[in-house]
Order: C-alpha cells, then structure tokens, then sequence
C-alpha cells in the first residue's frame, strides 16, 4: 500500500539533506541522497545496462549531453567518464529533481558538470513540465509548472558549452523535437543513447538519424517487439545510434549487455 503524497513528500524533505555512498558501479563511492535510495540508485544498480554502455563508448575529454538529468545519477557517471578535462551538460527542467541534482553535484564536487535547468526542445519557448505518479515520467506538455525550453544550438551559445560528443536523452516522449533541434550541430562522430517512448517516435528517430547515415542498434528489450513476443510497448526501450565518422567495431557492440546479439 502506498503512502499518500503529503507524507511521501515530507519523508523526501526529512531525509533528502542526509547521504548515502552509492555501493557499486560506475557510481561507487559518490554521495546520493538518503530520500532517494530506491530503484538500484543506492547500490548502484539503476540503469546497470545503460550505464555499462556509457562506460564502454563514452570517451575521456568528450562532452557528454545529459538530456532529462532527472536526479543526477547518469550525469554523476557521466562525470566520472569523461574525466577532468571533459564536460557534462546536465539538462533538468522540473523544480522537484533539480534540488536533487544540484545536491548531488555539489555533494560530490563534480567540477565539470554544468546543469541547465531547462526542459530541451526543437524550439525555444515556455512550456508546461510535469506529470503525475513518479518524477520519471514527467513530461513536457503536462502539469502546471511553466518551465523554460531551449534548443541544443540555444543551450551551446547560452552556457558556452561546446557540441556534444555523446547524448543521453530521456525525455518523455519529446525525442524526435530534441532530434530535430540538435541535428544542425550533432558532430558525425557522436553517440546517442535514446530511450523512445512508444512505436511511432521509434520511427520518427530512426528517420532522422538515418538522413545522417547513423547506425542504430537496439537494445534487447527493443528487439522482441518484432519477433512477436511483446505485443503492447510497455514503457521506454534504448536505441543506441553511433555517427557515421565514429570508428566502432559492431561485435563489440552487440557483445553489450543492453544490445541485442545479432551473431
């Protein structure tokens, strides 16, 4: 039985200023929040698949795009990745998962980290950012907070950060606007991982991308759509989309644990 909102809300308040060390993964050793251990974040097994590849194709001294930061746990990563000499643009519109992140970047004095607390879009504006049940699935377009939106090109020349070398992207159903507002800027040599929401975004993404000549790779969890064995989309699934000038050997890939293995 769930708790109601009202005291969920107060634990979260009571407890977010207390810290934990995140027991395993690329994030062993970090400091997260008290209020926010569940779902793997603190023993470090959160989004283990996305994280070993992150790990495997993120690059020292690249700049690394966090789109939909959420609380910081792939920005943290992120960080730990590309090193000193890196960059990580953490981008995160709502109120509730900003005081989150700002805490854990600066817990963890993560010097290269620039947080944008906007929502990323193909056009810049205001938008409605929200939702209702779990931070996760806030979205752009519902609830009642008014929040800033921006492009990546806007982003780029507002916090003179450079292009992304490396996009994670999570944003509830707005991956095809981000898509088309990155693309005039997206480096050939890039890497995108991008967690679609739904069949009919799958394939706005895949054209998109395409026009760019990137390989696509999908994620295991995608791959049984069209063998038959899952018949409704059942939340968000990864495509992994490399550039054509990034030099990568495919086996590798597909020896990933969140990609499917094609042989």
């Amino acid at each position: 039985m769930q708790l109601p909102y009202s005291v969920r809300t107060l634990g979260y308040r009571l407890l977010a200023p207390f810290s934990v060390r995140i027991r395993s993964g690329v994030n062993r050793g970090y400091r997260w929040s008290l209020a926010s251990t569940g779902r793997g974040y603190g023993s470090g097994r959160f989004g283990r698949d996305r994280l070993g590849t992150l790990a495997a194709l993120v690059c020292r001294g690249g700049c690394f795009w966090d789109l939909g930061a959420h609380k910081g746990f792939m920005t943290l990563a992120a960080s730990r990745l590309v090193g000193p000499t890196g960059r990580v643009v953490s981008i995160e519109p709502g109120r509730a998962n900003l005081a989150f992140l700002r805490r854990h970047v600066r817990w963890n004095d993560t010097a290269n980290v620039v947080i944008v607390p906007m929502a990323i879009d193909e056009r810049a504006g205001r938008v409605a950012f929200g939702g209702r049940g779990d931070t996760l699935a806030y979205q752009v377009g519902l609830g009642d907070e008014l929040v800033e939106a921006e492009t990546v090109p806007g982003i780029m020349k507002r916090y003179d950060v450079p292009a992304p070398t490396f996009v994670k992207m999570d944003i509830e159903g707005r991956e095809a606007h981000a898509l088309r507002g990155a693309l005039p800027v997206l480096p050939d040599d890039a890497g995108l991982l991008i967690s679609v929401h739904g069949p009919e975004l799958l394939e706005e993404v895949r054209t998109i991308l395409g026009g760019r000549d990137f390989r696509l790779y999908e994620s295991a969890e995608l791959a049984l759509r069209p063998s038959g064995r899952r018949t409704t989309w059942g939340g968000d699934h990864d495509l992994l989309a490399l550039g054509p000038a990034r030099a990568h050997e495919p086996a590798e890939i597909h020896a990933l644990d969140l990609i499917r293995d094609e042989g």
